[in-house]
């Protein structure tokens, strides 16, 4: 064991210490024209790839597997794609070997099930380091999640160096900032099988509930070391707890932004802020296509991004909408253009654990976007458009000229608004509180105590 460790360690330093100095030579962090981008269409997101070797006679990590690029979907309501986005992450974990890290942040972890899987990967040898929500994991009793990667990630860790031991951690508030929460969701991987420099994040928490009651996105991008290494810079410092500079790159097609923000551009308003809607050449009908699915609306930030949707439809794009929560006067902003609700209320009043209803935080362009008639622009992230979203740990990725990749979430979206149930004129209230009220950061939600976990679970395995 020494010796894995002692290997791994001495070139994962030098790897990381170098393509971090290169990173940062950067003019604000920009690497532009990376040859190894990972693009959606490059490889089908459908399944993963097929191990070359024999199924029944492998039972360690697969040293042929791949990891597939692209971005996979839950469907709360259909039994097979519910835990899409957990089998993606276990089939990740499943064959990361010793030697290998495995870096998390999610707002929630309450899996039972997941939590096995981690602890599986530590104790194979792979290095796991967890951050998640305080106020989430102090409320956490004896048997959850919490307490169980605690007090399991701790055993194992003699032979290894400092920066490779296990163990899952909280952060006073934001892990980057100073107010707010931690609420990214997010797992970057150094190797899984035969693919390097694991890059995977979404809207999906490690929960239950992501796969069960929501509708949620998961992207990831693989074998390209300057988009990882940016994201491991910004692991670096979130795992100190203390406030830094607001960390935004581009790497070729890719542009990855981290909040708390500091003053910059709205992710949302960067990307809305190139829609031009008319010229289109790549759509049929000359009018620029925008789908957006974003959980919630609140506060004066949701309100200037709803304005500019609500200008962008005066202007002739081809807008749908679908959204959890909103509040009322952006409701009023939004009167007119095409929005649905997708809160299915399953009883007789609204429960958060058995509504089935859409998490995901982003949009998708298609058509005249940044100066090109047939551009595609995709917006994937954990961040809701909210005062507090701005100020927590979030992340957010722009995935530019990606058709294959774009045309997914039109697809995606425009599926979860044909079911949706509700317009913006017969709006109900979610079991969520009101985002116009203000809250305690951590305990925007119901307590873990009254969390169903194992009943969610059972809907799965």
């Amino acid at each position: 064991m020494v010796d894995v460790w002692g290997t791994r360690s001495a070139a994962g330093r030098t790897r990381t210490v170098a393509a971090l100095a290169a990173l940062l030579l950067a003019v604000g962090l920009l690497v532009a024209g990376q040859a190894g981008v990972t693009r959606a269409d490059a490889a089908p997101v459908a399944a993963e790839a097929e191990s070359t070797s024999t199924p029944a006679a492998r039972k360690g990590p697969d040293p042929a597997y791949v990891v597939t690029p692209g971005v996979t979907f839950n469907h709360p309501f259909k039994k097979r794609k519910r835990g899409a986005i957990h089998r993606k992450i276990v089939k990740t974990l499943k064959n990361v070997e010793a030697g290998q890290t495995i870096r998390l942040m999610t707002w929630n972890f309450d899996s039972p099930y997941l939590a096995r899987k981690f602890i599986a990967a530590h104790k194979r040898g792979a290095s796991v380091q967890i951050i998640m929500a305080r106020g989430l994991a102090m409320a956490q009793g004896p048997g959850r999640s919490y307490p169980v990667l605690r007090n399991a990630l701790k055993k194992g860790n003699a032979d290894r160096p400092k920066e490779l031991r296990s163990w899952i951690r909280t952060c006073a508030a934001t892990c980057r900032g100073k107010g707010g929460a931690m609420h990214s969701k997010l797992m970057l991987v150094s190797k899984s099988g035969a693919t390097n420099f694991i890059v995977m994040q979404g809207s999906g928490n490690f929960t239950g509930s992501a796969a069960v009651n929501q509708f949620n996105d998961w992207t990831t991008i693989t074998e390209n070391q300057a988009v990882y290494d940016g994201w491991m810079q910004m692991w670096a410092q979130a795992r100190r707890d203390k406030s830094y500079p607001a960390l935004r790159f581009t790497v070729g097609n890719i542009t990855s932004i981290f909040a708390p923000h500091r003053g910059e551009v709205d992710p949302a308003l960067k990307v809305l802020n190139k829609v031009q809607c008319q010229g289109a050449t790549n759509t049929g009908t000359g009018r620029t296509k925008l789908r957006i699915a974003n959980a919630v609306w609140g506060d004066e930030r949701g309100a200037v991004i709803a304005n500019k949707v609500r200008q962008l439809h005066n202007e002739g794009c081809d807008i749908q909408v679908v959204f959890m929560m909103m509040s009322g006067k952006i409701r009023g902003i939004l009167r007119g253009v095409p929005a649905k609700q997708m809160v299915y209320i399953t009883g007789a009043t609204a429960n958060k654990f058995k509504d089935r209803y859409v998490h995901l935080k982003g949009m998708t362009v298609k058509g005249n976007v940044d100066g090109r008639p047939d551009g595609n622009m995709v917006l994937s992230s954990s961040e809701n458009w909210t005062k507090l979203g701005w100020s927590s740990d979030e992340q957010n990725v722009i995935f530019q000229d990606d058709a294959a990749l774009t045309d997914k979430y039109i697809s995606w979206i425009e599926m979860i608004y044909r079911i949706a149930p509700r317009t913006l004129a017969n709006y109900v209230n979610s079991a969520d509180p009101d985002p116009t009220v203000r809250v305690k950061p951590g305990a925007e939600y119901l307590s873990p105590k009254d969390y169903p976990f194992h009943e969610l679970e059972a809907e799965l395995y």
